[in-house]
Protein backbone atom coordinates (compact mmCIF):
# COMPACT_ATOMS: atom_id res chain seq x y z
CA UNK A 1 0.00 0.00 0.00
CA UNK A 2 1.31 3.41 -0.97
CA UNK A 3 2.40 5.99 2.08
CA UNK A 4 -0.28 8.71 2.70
CA UNK A 5 0.85 12.00 1.24
CA UNK A 6 2.09 14.95 3.51
CA UNK A 7 -0.13 17.79 2.19
CA UNK A 8 0.78 20.04 5.31
CA UNK A 9 3.89 21.72 2.55
CA UNK A 10 0.65 22.70 -0.23
CA UNK A 11 -1.23 25.59 0.01
CA UNK A 12 -4.34 25.66 -2.04
CA UNK A 13 -5.32 28.20 -5.00
CA UNK A 14 -9.61 27.04 -3.67
CA UNK A 15 -10.58 28.45 -0.22
CA UNK A 16 -12.45 24.51 1.59
CA UNK A 17 -16.02 25.57 0.90
CA UNK A 18 -15.20 26.73 -2.50
CA UNK A 19 -14.03 22.64 -2.97
CA UNK A 20 -16.36 21.35 -0.91
CA UNK A 21 -19.26 22.83 -2.72
CA UNK A 22 -17.91 21.31 -6.04
CA UNK A 23 -18.08 18.65 -5.31
CA UNK A 24 -21.10 18.39 -3.00
CA UNK A 25 -22.50 19.90 -6.62
CA UNK A 26 -21.54 17.29 -8.25
CA UNK A 27 -22.20 14.47 -5.53
CA UNK A 28 -26.05 16.12 -5.53
CA UNK A 29 -26.24 15.52 -9.26
CA UNK A 30 -25.26 12.05 -9.43
CA UNK A 31 -27.41 11.24 -6.45
CA UNK A 32 -30.77 13.20 -6.40
CA UNK A 33 -32.31 13.28 -2.98
CA UNK A 34 -29.04 12.11 -1.54
CA UNK A 35 -29.16 13.37 2.84
CA UNK A 36 -26.93 16.14 3.77
CA UNK A 37 -25.55 13.36 6.41
CA UNK A 38 -24.43 10.86 3.39
CA UNK A 39 -23.07 13.42 1.38
CA UNK A 40 -20.64 14.70 4.43
CA UNK A 41 -19.50 11.07 5.25
CA UNK A 42 -19.24 9.85 1.99
CA UNK A 43 -17.10 13.08 1.15
CA UNK A 44 -15.78 13.66 4.56
CA UNK A 45 -16.36 17.12 4.91
CA UNK A 46 -17.79 17.98 8.63
CA UNK A 47 -21.72 17.90 8.62
CA UNK A 48 -21.99 21.15 10.23
CA UNK A 49 -19.39 22.81 7.94
CA UNK A 50 -21.12 21.19 4.57
CA UNK A 51 -24.75 22.48 6.23
CA UNK A 52 -23.27 26.17 5.45
CA UNK A 53 -22.12 25.20 2.05
CA UNK A 54 -25.86 23.70 1.54
CA UNK A 55 -27.22 26.97 2.80
CA UNK A 56 -25.13 29.17 0.16
CA UNK A 57 -25.88 26.61 -2.81
CA UNK A 58 -29.39 26.93 -1.88
CA UNK A 59 -29.55 30.98 -1.86
CA UNK A 60 -27.67 30.81 -5.15
CA UNK A 61 -30.12 28.81 -6.49
CA UNK A 62 -27.77 25.48 -7.38
CA UNK A 63 -29.70 23.05 -4.47
CA UNK A 64 -33.33 22.71 -2.68
CA UNK A 65 -32.11 21.13 0.19
CA UNK A 66 -34.90 19.45 2.49
CA UNK A 67 -35.13 17.93 6.03
CA UNK A 68 -36.83 15.10 7.09
CA UNK A 69 -38.18 11.40 5.53
CA UNK A 70 -38.64 12.37 2.51
CA UNK A 71 -35.88 15.57 2.07
CA UNK A 72 -32.76 14.97 0.49
CA UNK A 73 -30.24 17.64 -1.69
CA UNK A 74 -31.43 17.99 -5.02
CA UNK A 75 -29.52 19.68 -7.81
CA UNK A 76 -31.84 22.91 -9.28
CA UNK A 77 -29.40 24.15 -12.13
CA UNK A 78 -28.90 23.06 -14.75
CA UNK A 79 -24.93 22.03 -14.91
CA UNK A 80 -24.69 22.64 -18.56
CA UNK A 81 -25.09 26.04 -17.43
CA UNK A 82 -23.10 26.55 -14.60
CA UNK A 83 -18.75 26.35 -14.16
CA UNK A 84 -16.78 25.55 -11.70
CA UNK A 85 -15.74 30.13 -11.69
CA UNK A 86 -19.84 30.42 -11.14
CA UNK A 87 -19.33 28.68 -8.18
CA UNK A 88 -16.78 29.97 -7.08
CA UNK A 89 -18.03 33.17 -7.36
CA UNK A 90 -21.60 32.40 -5.54
CA UNK A 91 -19.58 30.69 -2.83
CA UNK A 92 -16.81 33.19 -1.86
CA UNK A 93 -17.52 36.30 -3.93
CA UNK A 94 -15.77 37.63 -7.16
CA UNK A 95 -11.87 36.14 -7.83
CA UNK A 96 -9.04 38.03 -8.23
CA UNK A 97 -5.25 36.59 -7.37
CA UNK A 98 -4.12 39.81 -5.56
CA UNK A 99 -6.20 42.38 -3.98
CA UNK A 100 -4.22 44.64 -5.52
CA UNK A 101 -6.24 44.14 -8.64
CA UNK A 102 -9.47 45.75 -7.21
CA UNK A 103 -7.50 49.32 -6.54
CA UNK A 104 -7.79 51.46 -9.09
CA UNK A 105 -3.68 52.35 -8.31
CA UNK A 106 -1.95 50.09 -5.69
CA UNK A 107 0.69 51.09 -3.23
CA UNK A 108 3.65 50.05 -6.16
CA UNK A 109 1.18 52.54 -8.39
CA UNK A 110 1.20 55.63 -6.67
CA UNK A 111 5.05 55.23 -5.47
CA UNK A 112 6.27 55.11 -8.63
CA UNK A 113 3.58 55.48 -11.70
CA UNK A 114 3.53 51.84 -12.80
CA UNK A 115 3.72 48.22 -11.46
CA UNK A 116 4.46 45.79 -13.49
CA UNK A 117 3.29 42.79 -11.02
CA UNK A 118 0.12 44.21 -10.95
CA UNK A 119 -0.45 43.51 -14.59
CA UNK A 120 1.26 39.53 -13.92
CA UNK A 121 -1.36 39.62 -11.63
CA UNK A 122 -4.54 40.82 -13.82
CA UNK A 123 -3.09 38.29 -16.37
CA UNK A 124 -2.95 35.27 -13.93
CA UNK A 125 -6.50 36.26 -13.06
CA UNK A 126 -7.53 36.30 -16.22
CA UNK A 127 -6.24 33.28 -17.61
CA UNK A 128 -7.66 31.62 -14.61
CA UNK A 129 -10.82 32.80 -14.88
CA UNK A 130 -11.06 31.68 -18.64
CA UNK A 131 -9.91 27.85 -17.47
CA UNK A 132 -12.54 27.75 -14.78
CA UNK A 133 -15.36 29.29 -16.75
CA UNK A 134 -14.81 26.76 -19.51
CA UNK A 135 -15.51 23.42 -17.15
CA UNK A 136 -18.81 23.36 -16.83
CA UNK A 137 -20.37 21.08 -13.56
CA UNK A 138 -21.64 18.82 -16.67
CA UNK A 139 -18.07 17.71 -17.46
CA UNK A 140 -17.98 16.62 -14.26
CA UNK A 141 -20.56 14.35 -13.54
CA UNK A 142 -20.58 10.70 -14.24
CA UNK A 143 -23.41 9.55 -16.30
CA UNK A 144 -25.78 7.30 -14.63
CA UNK A 145 -24.96 3.47 -14.88
CA UNK A 146 -27.09 0.97 -16.58
CA UNK A 147 -27.91 -2.40 -17.25
CA UNK A 148 -26.05 -4.76 -15.54
CA UNK A 149 -24.23 -2.13 -13.06
CA UNK A 150 -27.17 -0.72 -11.83
CA UNK A 151 -28.88 -4.62 -11.56
CA UNK A 152 -29.14 -5.82 -7.71
CA UNK A 153 -25.71 -8.18 -7.27
CA UNK A 154 -29.01 -11.59 -6.94
CA UNK A 155 -30.35 -10.65 -10.38
CA UNK A 156 -26.64 -9.63 -11.70
CA UNK A 157 -26.50 -13.60 -10.96
CA UNK A 158 -29.90 -14.88 -11.82
CA UNK A 159 -29.22 -13.38 -15.45
CA UNK A 160 -25.99 -14.85 -15.76
CA UNK A 161 -27.00 -18.22 -14.76
CA UNK A 162 -30.08 -18.12 -17.22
Amino acid sequence: MAEPVDLSPYRTLLRREESYAIHALIYAAENPGAAAAKIAGDLKIPPAFLAKVLRRLAQAGYVENRQGRNGGVTLLADPANVSLLDIIENVSGPFVVDTCQTKTRCATQERKGYCRLNVAWVNASLAIREVLSGVRLSHLIDPPRTGEARKPRALRRMSADA
